[in-house]
């Protein structure tokens, strides 16, 4: 995989800060897109004079769903830094923890994919598309044995879909039937790798390099170009080193064709 196919999401980085002297540094790796999030509060003059400073662009950004209470405010800052997909991450936030936000019965499931889904009209007249990131609890069963992503999913054709394969792994599905099954909504994916399958996928402690880990990432790949995917987008939620961690992972992606 070249260089310039592999993003990364800018989250891998937060705690490096300032954000200047990242992008300098991703840039000098050779990547050349990356994915912003919290773009309802980024300070938009400091990253368009990043982006021009080190050569490299913003294709995607994540959003609060909350933001979505002014449409407008999200579509004017993503037109501000040429952003093509702005993307949900969660659920409404709720309760004390990030995971309170997933604990939802199978009729709150659905009423926030309606919900996410009614506003896609509204960014595509706009010239973007609305799109939703999944976390490892959308692929948990339902008591249904429906899963939360297609309570998500299912109720308009146009709304994308950025996977995150690792996720996916970690909520215990196989991503390739997901892959195809939604092959058309893709337009973005987060390789997210893990060292040990045995231990808690959720302990960001097991997050690696992707490619270090346990992960065939010449198979999910070679599939996932089989669909409408955009973006190849480098996470890790908390590394100990975002340098070593993106390195690490560009070797690694580079002897996938």
């Amino acid at each position: 995989m070249n260089k310039n196919d592999i993003s990364i999401q800018l989250y891998t980085t937060r705690n490096f800060q300032p954000y200047n002297k990242i992008l300098n540094f991703i840039s000098e790796t050779g990547i050349t897109n990356i994915e912003l999030f919290g773009l309802e509060n980024l300070n938009i003059e400091d990253f368009k004079k990043m982006m021009d400073d080190y050569n490299v662009t913003f294709k995607s950004s994540h959003f609060g769903f909350e933001a979505l209470t002014n449409p407008s405010n999200i579509i004017e800052r993503a037109k501000a830094l040429n952003i093509k997909h702005v993307i949900v991450p969660a659920p409404p936030l709720k309760g004390d923890s990030f995971k309170d936000q997933f604990v939802l019965s199978e009729d709150e499931w659905i009423s926030f994919g309606k919900n996410l889904s009614s506003y896609v009209s509204i960014f595509e007249d706009s010239g973007l598309t609305l799109g939703y990131h999944n976390h490892s609890y959308e692929f948990k069963p339902l008591p249904s044995m429906k899963l939360p992503i297609e309570c998500v999913m299912e109720h308009n054709e146009n709304l994308k879909f950025e996977i995150d394969l690792g996720w996916s792994i970690a909520g215990g599905a196989e991503p390739k039937p997901w892959i195809e099954k939604y092959s058309k909504k893709i337009i973005a994916c987060h390789l997210k790798d893990f060292f040990d399958k045995q231990k808690d996928m959720l302990d960001h402690n097991n997050q690696s390099a992707v490619g270090d880990g346990f992960i065939n990432w010449n198979e999910i790949i070679n599939s996932i170009r089989q669909t409408n995917c955009e973006l190849f987008i480098l996470e890790h939620d908390d590394p100990k080193d975002y340098k070593d961690y993106t390195l690490r992972s560009i070797n690694n992606l580079r002897d996938i064709k």
